[in-house]
């Protein structure tokens, strides 16, 4: 009997579902029907990587699972099921995209392009999948099967994929449907909030941002709520005009309140994040002792850009200090500044710059070995709907991936 399984957008989530039905269909007994809002899918897909596409990370699932927070229990079924080698083999056997290995694990097609991984899915997937491009859905109602109403038309479906997306870059269609859709079957959502965001600092902390701006250190980085530290991470941060941008800023965003009003919210960087405050004052004095004649700044940009070392030395009043005269209290003061620098912050990470959405339908919802809604038989949850966000570096597409794989094989019963 034939199973006509619709997915609901053509992002990610929804392309890599298609494609995972496809290839493991055991025969022509379904009929897939992919609905985007856009006139071409795969919108966001072409912006990840910076446009390069970084498909996955070679991690074990064990480690891998490490990059979800929260969700990292649930996900992990999932990764072990469907990994990064699987989503490897994939690539190059499937989609004939070769792909290459960089830094911390990352993996990108050898073309180097989102675009042409986009274009190859979408020929993949010709002939086998319907694309209903450019239909916004109205409506989806649960009788005898799912009912979709684009304009005009109403669709039929056995199955039904929600798979359309978070709130982040909204420019790229991703404006919060899958929440609604799921709030009407009776889904719980958690409110969306932006994850892996550039994050703006106040009025009184942008002069020293600004005055870095292009500027890359390797920092430890805290969040700090009304004085107490909530979260931390180590990485590379870019300095900007507007504030923080780079790996670990865009980490951390997601751990800055959605609500900031009333409260006093502050970064703290520790730019030597290999030493502790005790070892750096030795090591300090050890080059103050070897090098007197030198400028403070010059022996502090050992540890960090000689731009940076000088703006440290600025905010702790040793502007122009010589060695030979550097005292106690001035290294005590330089200490500070450079390992526990504080940036004010007055407004949340804007999810309209967001890369991925922190929030979504709530995990207790829906059965990690499927994907399935535990509310309403038929439906599955993939992607950014779903309350999972990771880190930077290939996590997020690997999650959908991940779940595409584990929904496809519930739908076709294997």
């Amino acid at each position: 009997m034939l199973k006509r399984i619709g997915i609901i957008g053509g992002g990610a989530a929804g392309l890599f579902a298609a494609c995972m039905l496809k290839r493991y269909a055991a025969g022509p007994d379904i009929d897939i029907s992919i609905i985007e809002k856009n006139p071409v899918p795969g919108n966001k897909l072409i912006l990840t990587g910076h446009g390069r596409c970084n498909i996955t990370n070679r991690k074990p699932a064990s480690e891998l699972k490490k990059g979800y927070h929260e969700a990292d229990r649930f996900l992990y079924p999932a990764l072990k099921e469907f990994g990064p080698e699987d989503t490897i083999r994939f690539f190059e056997d499937e989609l004939g995209l070769k792909t290459k290995e960089e830094d911390n694990n990352r993996i990108f097609p050898v073309c180097d392009s989102a675009v042409k991984v986009r274009d190859s899915i979408v020929s993949y997937l010709s002939g086998s999948v319907r694309m209903i491009c450019g239909s916004k859905v109205l409506d989806i109602r649960k009788t005898s099967c799912f009912e979709v109403t684009v304009s005009g038309m109403t669709y039929n479906f056995d199955v039904l994929i929600l798979s359309c997306g978070g709130r982040s870059f909204p420019q790229t269609g991703s404006a919060g449907d899958s929440y609604r859709f799921a709030e009407r079957f009776g889904h719980t959502v958690i409110p969306a909030r932006a994850a892996l965001a550039p994050v703006k600092v106040n009025a009184g902390s942008s002069a020293f941002s600004s005055a870095l701006s292009g500027v890359t250190v390797t920092a430890d980085i805290s969040v700090y709520c009304n004085g107490r530290k909530s979260a931390s991470c180590t990485g590379e941060l870019l300095f900007a005009e507007f504030g923080l941008t780079g790996p670990a800023a865009m980490e951390i965003s997601r751990e800055i309140p959605s609500d900031i009003s009333g409260n006093s919210i502050e970064l703290e960087l520790d730019l030597i994040p290999s030493m502790s405050d005790e070892q750096f004052d030795t090591e300090l004095q050890r080059q103050i002792g070897e090098h007197p004649g030198s400028k403070i700044s010059t022996l502090l940009s050992g540890y960090m850009p000689a731009s940076a070392a000088c703006e440290i030395c600025s905010e702790a009043g040793a502007d122009g200090l010589y060695a030979q005269n550097f005292t106690r209290e001035n290294r005590k003061r330089l200490i500070c500044k450079a390992k526990h620098l504080r940036l004010g912050i007055d407004q949340a990470p804007s999810i309209d710059k967001a890369y991925v959405t922190r929030g979504g339908v709530s995990l207790k919802e829906i059965d990690r070995k499927t994907f399935g809604s535990r509310l309403v038989p038929g439906l599955y949850i993939t992607g950014e709907a779903l309350d999972i966000d990771g880190i930077s570096g290939g996590y997020n597409l690997q999650a959908c991936m991940s779940e595409a794989y584990m929904a496809a094989k519930d739908i076709l019963g294997q």
